[in-house]
């Protein structure tokens, strides 16, 4: 469960959602639309795409993978419909119906990080149903286009990728956003050296998403640990992270956790590909933050 030490704002607002806040971030949870993560702001500026940019895919959401296993739209009792709302121990908790067909039930728990303006975000896929079923964890935030990046592990035996990014002789892999580029939606897949993925938005904040390394080969099939989605007409941006597929006997669950980190730029840091001063300031964020002070099992 979460840690009953950890420590943030949270209020209901009168349209519903649920508003949190760490430090100067704040976040903002739909539950009446799949307890889907509406909003991430530092002060004033918004870090992700919002339903004005597109009506139905907006915000950060969760899924199970493989997408072979549900297609398109994905199941609306898991991704839209409303979820059970709780403030559990300082902690947002939010729970779906089970789903009749698959027969999962995600949980999607909210707490504020320990020693960094943010949050951590434990997800919970449960087997409700009656035979066992292999899933596995996948996170989707959308964003406005901008810059992103990451520590790239140069893997083998990844999906044909659609969408270009640059390959920086310093090891890390940048996608500069290229509305022409995107006609047509676009996906690229990787492989990180290390359990982040990073986002500077055109409001010229950082946003940082930390997971649990997996390798490439513990996906689901048709998957990789990162993917980059380019969306048709450009109109976002989606950061994805994966975890382990596990097979899930009837009564089981997994759990997958992420953190999220937010914060300005420094009014002179430069924001384009290969700025090492990028990269050295996600470590600083991560060096100041434990992993583990804000979710216990």
């Amino acid at each position: 469960m979460i840690s009953s030490a950890a420590r943030c704002s949270l209020r209901w607002l009168a349209d519903g959602r649920l508003h949190l806040v760490s430090g100067g971030v704040s976040l903002e949870v739909d539950p009446r639309v799949g307890a889907r993560i509406v909003s991430l702001r530092c002060g004033e500026a918004e870090a992700l795409s919002l339903r004005d940019a597109h009506p139905d895919n907006y915000g950060s959401t969760f899924w199970d993978a493989p997408q072979s296993a549900w297609g398109w739209p994905p199941r609306t009792v898991l991704d839209a419909a409303p979820y059970a709302a709780a403030v559990e121990q300082g902690a947002a908790v939010f729970r779906s119906a089970v789903d009749p067909v698959c027969g999962l039930r995600f949980c999607k728990y909210f707490a504020p990080l320990s020693a960094s303006p943010g949050f951590a975000i434990r997800y919970r896929i449960e087997n409700r149903g009656d035979r066992a079923l292999r899933v596995a964890p996948w996170e989707v935030t959308r964003v406005p286009g901008g810059l992103s990046f990451y520590h790239d592990a140069d893997a083998e035996g990844l999906p044909a990728s659609a969408l270009d990014l640059v390959q920086g002789g310093d090891g890390f892999a940048w996608y500069p956003f290229d509305r022409e580029q995107l006609a047509v939606g676009r996906k690229y897949f990787g492989a990180p050296r290390e359990g982040w993925l990073a986002h500077v938005t055109p409001e010229r904040l950082l946003f940082v998403k930390q997971f649990g390394l997996v390798a490439p080969a513990l996906c689901a099939e048709g998957h990789a640990p990162i993917e980059i989605w380019g969306q048709d007409g450009g109109v976002y941006v989606e950061l994805e992270n994966h975890g382990a597929s596990v097979l899930l006997a009837p009564g089981e669950w997994l759990d997958y956790t992420v953190n999220w980190l937010l914060c300005p730029l420094p009014p002179a840091m430069e924001v384009r590909v290969g700025n090492p001063a990028l990269p050295r300031l996600v470590a600083a964020m991560l060096q100041a933050q434990s992993r583990d002070a804000a979710l216990s099992r």
